[in-house]
């Protein structure tokens, strides 16, 4: 019984180990930059080229892989452009938003302003739920609606809209709609949801036929565990040690880049730690994320160095350690970030 806990633990912690190293790849941002950069100019080329609607989707997508202000705005003025007052109108807002966050009070007066010439052209549509059944959900655009927002007149792009409605044994409503123009509201009412067909019984066997045979019980292979997982832990281990080095490395990468990038800015651009120019503004909001990737890639590679070690201990022999513990300390600073890692076994 001793063993089969140890290897549930041991499974545990290798699954955390790859859920940090998973994260930590996904905050490579190399490839994603170099991809929403080139998203970016076909967005607008394509806008140079009258094609708002192929364009649109492009700054959309360069935004979700590196967000910025620059693009944000791109994406607002598009969709703008392409009649699409509702989604213009929250990316305006958006680009107000980022722009607050970065301090830079004249790009939040200029989107704040777009966002607020759009808003008094809004259309509006409100979905009326009069008797709600048990497990409604009510959808528009295919999107779900959510309770707190039944009976709000909510901004859409002008246009046709489909409003449906599903419930656990009700008949499903569905309903397109026409906006109204601007400053109009179109209100649609769910109506009570009509009793579906009854649930089909479970078929049985025919009177007197024996039931189907049952299937046997799963066995463990002959030897499958004799060696405890031994074999299986020191395999794990090698795979840990590799992504431990794998994340410091990285940890080791981004601190280089992140001293780089602060120093850059406090000889260059800035007069205090707090007074810079916008070129030291973006040289400081660049060293801190790279600061964070650091951090992240040090406890990431700390981890794996340190559950590799466990591993491969516990797999020279059946007995786990009687006293085993890692202790891993994230040590963060504003250019980069390191890690302490302590252990007994």
């Amino acid at each position: 019984m001793t063993r089969h806990r140890g290897n549930s633990r041991v499974a545990w912690c290798f699954a955390a180990l790859l859920s940090l190293s998973v994260g930590v790849a996904h905050a490579e941002p190399s490839a994603d930059a170099a991809a929403a950069e080139a998203l970016f100019r076909e967005g607008r080329d394509l806008v140079a080229k009258g094609k708002l609607a192929e364009a649109c989707p492009k700054f959309a997508a360069s935004q979700r892989l590196d967000p910025g202000y620059g693009t944000q705005w791109n994406l607002a003025d598009c969709l703008e452009r392409l009649g699409r007052t509702a989604s213009a109108w929250a990316a305006f807002r958006e680009a107000a938003d980022m722009a607050s966050r970065a301090g830079q009070a004249e790009r939040v007066e200029k989107a704040t302003r777009r966002a607020a010439d759009l808003e008094k052209k809004l259309e509006r549509l409100a979905v009326a739920v009069t008797a709600p059944a048990d497990g409604l959900v009510v959808m528009r655009d295919g999107a779900v609606l959510d309770a707190g927002a039944w009976g709000a007149p909510l901004p859409v792009d002008p246009g046709k809209h489909r409003v449906e409605a599903t419930a656990p044994g009700k008949k499903p409503f569905s309903v397109e709609v026409q906006t109204a123009g601007p400053g109009q509201v179109v209100t649609v009412e769910v109506p009570p949801l009509e009793d579906g067909p009854a649930a089909t019984a479970a078929a049985s066997p025919p009177s007197g036929e024996p039931p189907g045979p049952r299937a046997a019980p799963l066995r463990p292979a002959d030897g499958g565990d004799r060696d405890g997982g031994a074999g299986t832990r020191r395999t794990l281990s090698f795979v840990a040690g590799g992504v431990g080095v794998a994340g410091v490395v990285t940890g080791s990468v981004f601190g280089l880049l992140a001293s780089a990038r602060w120093n850059k800015a406090q000889d260059e651009h800035c007069r205090t730690e707090t007074l810079c120019d916008d070129r030291g503004v973006a040289l400081v909001d660049d060293a801190k994320s790279a600061a964070k990737l650091s951090t992240a890639g040090f406890i990431v590679g700390g981890v794996g160095l340190a559950a590799g070690v466990a591993l491969f201990v516990t797999s020279l022999g059946d007995a786990e350690p009687a006293a085993a513990r890692i202790v891993v300390t994230p040590a963060v600073g504003t250019t980069g970030g390191g890690l302490a890692i302590q252990g007994r076994f």
